[in-house]
């Protein structure tokens, strides 16, 4: 099972702009399209002048307060803590034996649904919401703990970390993690072996380089899911005490450290909309249909008779075009912040910019996320709760309910529409809000804040565009 696109599950938006299928039933939208994507701009726009107004130096700060609701002490909250410790790495080991012993349909056995919905889609918008959650709960991290207690060169290393490594070991394994999803076609015993390959990549890492730090910048879950915590309304801070705070808030005065942080950034947003755009009719027909008559003339006959031999091409060419798709967004990106500081002619440098500007990006990242890929939690994620009775796809029912926990929740067509516009909006207002509240921090006067802002409402603006025409478009059959 490899991860799809939400417009894959639900059947998504037909041929037309205003009429979509939802597992084959039509849907309506209640407006054409054109309404919905000029209407997103128009608010975003408003919202940008709103913000030009009212917003002042100091209000991210006061955004950036919090209400501390008290640190969990006692004997209650230790085991509760060692629970589920026990819980996440139990559940993955056995994961990892089910994929291994266990039946090798891919909707059976346990293995798949929890590794790739349960943790992988799942424990991003955990961490949306309980931004810590994964730093006291890695089950890869917890292992390493333990086996430190016998091998203390763990935790340390032998090395140190060499800061030109940075993060690209992370985006490295994002990389080769979006390509196994998605070209991979996984089963539960070569997945099990991937977790495996992961494991012994991990222990290698802490093992050189010791756990902080291996943790920090060199694994990818820990910097994906420390990145999508950041703007999660619940925190701990730094006396481990829980406390409330505006979403999104802490990403206030975040800076992006090294390029390589900034490449896996825009490599969230880059692999969510290349995942969307080439589940579509447009993507597969530019190849397949050869509409330029390109390959028909070298072929000697049309591309899609030539299926069979051209397929790993195609696959190829795919993966290259998922590679290359944050050096595009960073191209991108690069263009608006210069154009920006040509306009208020100002003396920071384009890294400097880049620097204090790529954190803005980090709310479209992850409501293009959801967006795509949330209802894979409603009609595949429930199913988990079956799968506890039957982790090994042996036919057991060990609590009784291995058959109605796996029917799935299909969502109506119009709600996952509607959700999908609001969330877009609303990921884009909030990066135009960070990115406003960053202008004033750095640049010198109110004035030239908001002239900087004008390029960056553009870019937004395009991304708002993109993000619906995407899921606008017609499903591939």
């Amino acid at each position: 099972m490899k991860r799809t696109t939400l417009t894959g599950f639900i059947g998504a938006l037909l041929a037309t702009p205003v009429e979509a299928h939802s597992f084959g039933q039509p849907y309506q939208l209640p407006m054409p399209y054109w309404m919905y994507i000029y209407g997103a701009m128009a608010a975003l726009a408003l919202s940008f002048v709103v913000l030009a107004f009212f917003l002042r130096e100091d209000t991210g700060d006061r955004q950036a307060r919090r209400l501390v609701l008290g640190k969990p002490n006692g004997p209650v909250a230790t085991w509760l803590h060692r629970g589920l410790q026990s819980v996440m790495v139990g559940s993955f080991a056995l994961a990892i034996i089910a994929g291994l012993i266990g039946n090798q349909d891919s909707y059976r056995n346990i293995n798949m649904t929890y590794f790739w919905i349960v943790f992988a889609l799942g424990g991003c918008y955990l961490s949306a919401l309980l931004g810590c959650w994964y730093e006291t709960l890695n089950p890869w991290r917890i292992v390493a703990e333990l086996l430190s207690r016998h091998c203390t060169t763990l935790r340390e290393g032998r090395f140190r970390y060499p800061e030109r490594l940075a993060y690209w070991p992370a985006l490295a394994q994002y990389l080769v993690f979006i390509i196994i999803e998605l070209f991979g076609d996984t089963r539960p015993f070569s997945l099990s072996l991937i977790l495996l390959c992961y494991t012994a990549l991990t222990l290698t890492g802490v093992y050189l380089f010791g756990i902080q730090r291996w943790f920090y910048s060199g694994d990818l879950f820990a910097v994906l899911f420390r990145l999508i915590g950041r703007m999660a309304p619940l925190q701990r801070d730094e006396q481990q005490r829980w406390v409330l705070q505006w979403p999104f808030a802490g990403l206030l005065g975040q800076r992006a450290d090294h390029p390589s942080l900034l490449l896996f950034i825009l490599f969230m947003l880059s692999s969510t909309a290349f995942d969307g755009l080439r589940e579509t009719q447009l993507w597969f027909g530019h190849f397949w249909k050869d509409p330029l008559q390109i390959l028909t003339p070298l072929l000697g006959e049309h591309p899609i008779y030539a299926y069979p031999y051209l397929r790993p091409w195609f696959v190829a060419y795919e993966i290259f075009c998922l590679l290359i798709s944050p050096l595009l967004y960073l191209g991108v990106f690069l263009l608006f912040l210069w154009l920006g500081k040509l306009i208020t002619r100002s003396s920071l440098s384009m890294t400097t910019l880049t620097a204090q500007f790529s954190y803005s990006l980090l709310p479209i990242a992850l409501v293009y996320h959801i967006t795509h890929y949330y209802t894979l939690l409603l009609n595949q994620g429930v199913k988990i709760r079956g799968l506890i009775s039957d982790p090994f796809g042996w036919s057991w029912n060990i609590f009784g309910n291995a058959i109605t926990g796996r029917l799935p929740i299909i969502p109506d067509m119009g709600f996952v529409w509607d959700s999908q516009v609001w969330l877009i909006l609303v990921g884009h207002v909030a990066s135009v809000w960070l990115a406003h509240a960053e202008a004033l921090r750095c640049f010198n006067s109110r004035k030239q804040a908001t002239l900087s802002q004008f390029p960056m409402l553009a870019l937004m603006i395009l991304f708002t565009g993109f993000g619906l025409w995407i899921l606008a478009q017609p499903l591939k059959g």
